[in-house]
């Protein structure tokens, strides 16, 4: 389990599948023990099926 501690003291568990996280109207592509901020959920969308395509 890796664990990332944000400067607002939230703590996220980057282990797991790749997943959507809403933290305070910001969006977080999280899982595979990567944390990616984006602007909108559709980024984040658009960020996971990139990642997934990268997939082997």
């Amino acid at each position: 389990m890796t664990m990332v501690t944000l400067a607002s003291g939230v703590e996220i568990d980057t282990s797991g599948g790749l997943r959507i996280l809403e933290l305070q109207e910001r969006y977080y592509v999280v899982g595979q023990d990567l944390l990616i901020f984006t602007n909108s959920r559709e980024e984040a969308r658009e960020e996971i099926r990139k990642l997934k395509g990268l997939e082997c």
